[in-house]
């Protein structure tokens, strides 16, 4: 007979087959926590109509710890499950609504992850199970606010009290966000996000679980009812559905590109980018970046881009929290200023330490049209952090980027226009320099200086 794999052998062969990001059970006795499963779907108001054109949704969960340690479950405090929405159209992945975080209860130890579950100690029991339906995720005196919940220390804050309506605090999605009338053929996808004080940095990555649902937003009386459908991808944040899913269900997109990057000494950023051709001589740059467990947040998002490339239809979507979140929802910006199309939070942590960073749980878009390819090469986008300290900024490299355009008129190379371009150029006109050809007609000619010349007013 085949050996027997010993628990801790057996738990790392698990933790690898949540994915990618989940890292290696540890030899030292320490718990961790895996969102396993997403199961079904609860919508609210459970009846009726939406409320200001919004439906709000909760999702069951199963979950694990796959350490070899068991884990704490405090009534109203740790483990915390975030809970979100994404829709992926035309090319695009976005997130489109968020809610609270639901609070621990009480735990119920069983079978299901795939290792033996212990049988002493409280809390969630190392190698065991525990499931909490839609329902009683969604119960609003157990759903915190974000911002009393730190994704990388894992320190928590009392829930502050108050009451609501039936979308308070639970996952809010517009239902402009889900009309096939605006969106056809729109794929959906739900998402849950563990905050945990116990796990260590490496226990916090595979904290994430996202599953395609289909969106019942169709027919005379629409009910926009979410239903879970396909697999869960246990310890995938749902930015990979872009690259999994992005030409259907099930059907992955090899275009889109995702990668990986931590803080050092903090927590996981992922970035993932697509170009599309326009066919009429520009192309699309889609970019997303998900903040999995950084504190640190992120308050700019650099792109590289020639000074001479023309950049228009520049724009950027963030979920807006509700629900008397102390975040606010002002919009980001986006500018192409010299050699960068930057995104940038509305203020600075000096100014305003709560306003619209790119905070835990949550995913940015950032896109622009530019009348360039793609380079040849992969190159670097930069995340500026939000909260001081060191480093300031993370460089992601390995993502498509515009590629860089030769100006004419920056005749001395100087990465401006000037006057001097000019004389440079009548100095190599007159040594009958190949470069002073701008028309590219009978040699180095007299015309050749009045086409400079008007390309130089031109702008390059």
């Amino acid at each position: 007979m085949p050996s027997v794999p010993t628990r801790p052998i057996l738990a790392r062969l698990l933790s690898a087959s949540f994915g990618v990001l989940a890292l290696a059970a540890p030899l030292l006795a320490q718990p961790d926590i895996t969102h396993a499963d997403l199961s079904d779907t609860g919508r609210y108001p459970s009846t009726g109509g939406p409320i200001n054109g919004k439906y709000a949704y909760a999702w069951g969960s199963y979950t694990c710890n796959i350490g070899n340690q068991n884990l704490s479950w405090i009534n109203g405090g740790t483990p915390a499950l975030a809970m979100n929405a994404y829709r992926l159209y035309d090319g695009r992945m976005m997130q489109i609504g968020l809610g609270n975080a639901k609070t621990a209860c009480c735990v119920g130890n069983g079978s299901g992850c795939g290792l033996t579950c212990s049988t002493g100690g409280t809390g969630l029991r190392a190698g065991c199970r525990d499931y909490y339906s839609a329902g009683f995720n969604s119960g609003q005196s157990r759903l915190g606010p974000r911002s009393v919940m730190d994704a990388w220390t894992g320190v928590f804050t009392s829930i502050p009290a108050g009451t609501g309506d039936a979308i308070w605090r639970r996952c809010q999605v517009n239902v402009s966000d889900m009309t096939p009338a605006n969106f056809p053929g729109a794929t959906y996808f739900a998402e849950g996000v563990y905050v945990c004080t116990e796990e260590p940095p490496a226990q916090k990555l595979n904290n994430a679980t996202y599953r395609p649902c289909a969106v019942a937003n169709t027919g005379a009386a629409p009910t926009y009812n979410w239903t879970v459908q396909g697999a869960s991808a246990t310890g995938k944040p749902a930015i990979y559905a872009w690259k999994e899913h992005g030409l259907g269900l099930n059907q992955p997109d090899p275009s889109v590109t995702i990668v990986p990057v931590d803080v050092p000494g903090e927590g996981r950023y992922f970035v993932a980018a697509k170009v599309k051709d326009n066919a009429d001589g520009t192309w699309r740059y889609d970019y997303a970046v998900f903040n999995l467990n950084s504190s640190r947040c992120g308050a700019a998002f650099s792109v590289p881009v020639s000074a001479y490339a023309s950049i228009s239809g520049i724009g950027v979507n963030a979920a807006p929290y509700h629900s008397g979140e102390i975040y606010d929802n002002t919009p980001w910006t986006g500018v192409k200023s010299g050699a960068s199309v930057k995104f940038s939070a509305p203020a600075k942590y000096s100014s305003n330490p709560n306003t619209n960073a790119l905070r835990w749980g949550t995913m940015h878009n950032y896109w622009f049209t530019a009348n360039v390819p793609p380079a040849q090469s992969t190159g670097s986008v930069t995340i500026d952090l939000f909260k001081p300290g060191t480093p300031g900024f993370i460089v992601v490299a390995g993502l498509p980027v515009p590629s860089e355009v030769p100006c004419t008129a920056d005749f001395d190379s100087s990465g401006d226009l000037a006057i001097l371009d000019i004389f440079e150029y009548i100095n190599r006109w007159f040594v009958a320099d190949p470069r002073c050809d701008v028309n590219h007609a009978n040699g180095v000619n007299e015309q050749d200086i009045f086409d400079f010349i008007n390309i130089w007013f031109a702008g390059c």
